[in-house]
């Protein structure tokens, strides 16, 4: 079954409409239509909401199961070496065996070694607050060993809790969530810096014209968390099936400096107009994207930005 037929299954099994499943995933009824006629594909992150929403895997959903995948690679990869055996026996039958074998295993070593599929490289972060205090965490790793390329931001919890003798991406991320919670605090995990599931953004209803809308932001988590009035616009390109960056056109548009701040019992309203950087947007389906700084004592890092956003349409 294709994923837009195991789409339509899945929500018609939860008794959603089209409209209702696009509520809950913060796209269009259009958009919900569109991947279930396969004009169109999810991304990763309406993925991993469709995921959560249908309670099935990526992987159920994708009909793409990593392992077998892994498998199959090691499985080329053997056969490869045994091919790689009978031409070594064929051309040097005259070396002794002592020889072959070196040859072999360095053959098949550097094969494996160019042929493990490490997936890529993912950028997580994690933060908590304790104690009254918010700590913060950022790892790279490689998605399917979980090896570690780059981590860093706070000491508190690198010191306290010896970081820095693990190899695993997930096994710290771990590790630090355990802890929090046992002392009282409670953490928040962040994806290649996007805040879509710590922070709520919407766009206001009636608020939606071709220059500009009106952003809600509702936290659910309480965090220090600032937002600014800067933004860019994203539109969908039907036949990349990808999100492009619009282009400006004027780059002497200005945004007031003041940040604000929201609580999940304060949601704050920020109006955006892009008369100044777009201009008047033709029909399609598009995405607002705004940066957002955490004001902990403690960052991540003093140079990282995170990100929000939000779909909509113009008719």
């Amino acid at each position: 079954m294709n994923l837009g037929n195991k789409i339509l299954e899945l929500r018609k099994k939860k008794g959603l409409s089209q409209e209702g499943l696009g509520e809950k995933i913060n796209v269009t009824r259009q958009t919900i239509s569109n991947w279930e006629l396969g004009e169109t594909s999810p991304n990763p992150e309406q993925l991993k909401l469709l995921s959560k929403e249908l309670n099935i895997s990526i992987d159920e959903l994708l009909d793409n199961d990593t392992k077998n995948i892994l498998i199959e690679k090691v499985s080329n990869t053997e056969a490869l070496a045994g091919l790689i055996l009978k031409i070594i026996k064929i051309v040097l039958i005259g070396i002794p065996s002592f020889f072959i074998l070196l040859i072999l295993l360095n053959i098949l070593y550097k094969n494996i070694i160019r042929n493990r599929d490490t997936g890529r490289e993912i950028e997580e972060s994690i933060h908590c607050k304790l104690y009254g205090e918010e700590h913060s965490y950022s790892v790279t790793y490689e998605e399917y060993t979980g090896r570690i390329i780059g981590a860093g931001g706070d000491s508190y919890f690198y010191d306290i809790l010896d970081l820095g003798k693990y190899s695993d991406g997930h096994q710290i991320f771990n590790i630090i969530n355990d802890y929090v919670k046992k002392n009282g605090g409670t953490c928040a995990m962040i994806k290649e810096r996007d805040l879509n599931d710590v922070v709520n953004m919407y766009i206001k209803e009636d608020s939606l014209t071709k220059t500009g809308l009106t952003i809600v932001i509702e936290e659910n988590v309480d965090y220090d968390i600032s937002y600014g009035e800067p933004f860019w616009l994203e539109k969908y390109n039907y036949r990349n099936n990808t999100y492009e960056k619009l282009p400006l056109i004027s780059d002497n548009c200005g945004f007031n400096l003041p940040a604000y701040s929201a609580t999940p019992d304060k949601p704050l309203e920020i109006k955006q107009d892009w008369t100044c950087m777009y201009g008047s947007l033709d029909k399609g389906t598009y995405k607002i994207v705004k940066d957002a700084d955490f004001d902990s004592d403690r960052p991540i890092d003093e140079d990282d930005i995170f990100y929000l956003s939000t779909e909509f349409v113009i008719d």
